[in-house]
């Protein structure tokens, strides 16, 4: 009789043992955690960012912790449906959101600066508030831009110049509204587009391509 106590008792301390062994692995094993992104630019612009960033983090592993222990619940893969489950698995799911917000825009940073540009190219794109059609146009317009002030003279263009500047300056004017060819060559039509544009955003109406016509082309 005392034998099988023995084991009874064996038993039930082994599954306790098990269950508290599980729930401690479950978020203490190694990918518990949410871990910051490796490819994060750790030199951004505005370190206020990096550190609600990595705040962030530690909001949402504090809340999983807290929900497991104050309420049972896994919020990262919940076993229930019940109301209160679903508030917990809501306000994990909107701490997550933050961290995913600051961890594009430490992302983009990074990849930008692996391409060569710096935090004044970042931070135009970010005051443009990502409004370019995507990352590719944002760097097609900087391109533009500096081609042109590396050579003002040659890039102001005039009638029957024919080039890849003025293909682009076209498709621009064409987004724009204006009904133009985009053939590359830079003949009335383009320089009536490029009035009229001009005229429209209250600069000098020309039809010249200047820095100031540019730069509006290009918001």
């Amino acid at each position: 009789m005392k034998q099988i106590i023995i084991v009874l008792l064996a038993a039930i301390v082994l599954i306790l043992g098990y269950n508290l062994y599980s729930d401690y692995h479950r978020f203490h094993s190694p990918g518990s955690d949410y871990v910051s992104n490796q490819k994060i630019d750790l030199n951004y612009h505005d370190e206020t960012i990096l550190q609600n960033y990595h705040q962030a983090i530690e909001d949402v592993n504090g809340f999983v912790r807290l929900s497991w222990v104050n309420n049972d619940v896994d919020v990262r893969n919940p076993d229930d449906d019940d109301d209160d489950t679903k508030a917990l698995v809501n306000e994990y799911a909107k701490k997550l959101g933050v961290v995913k917000m600051y961890e594009k825009r430490l992302i983009q940073s990074a990849k930008m600066k692996s391409e060569g540009l710096n935090d004044k190219d970042v931070i135009a794109f970010e005051e443009s508030g990502y409004k370019a059609k995507d990352y590719n146009e944002f760097i097609k317009r900087k391109f533009l831009m500096e081609t042109f002030k590396s050579n003002p003279e040659k890039y102001s263009l005039k009638v029957g110049d024919f080039s890849s500047f003025v293909y682009e300056l076209q498709k621009i004017l064409v987004k724009k509204g204006y009904n133009i060819p985009v053939d590359g060559l830079f003949k009335q039509t383009t320089i009536e587009a490029l009035g009229a544009f001009e005229q429209k955003n209250g600069l000098f109406p020309d039809g010249k391509l200047d820095a100031v016509t540019l730069d509006y082309l290009l918001r």
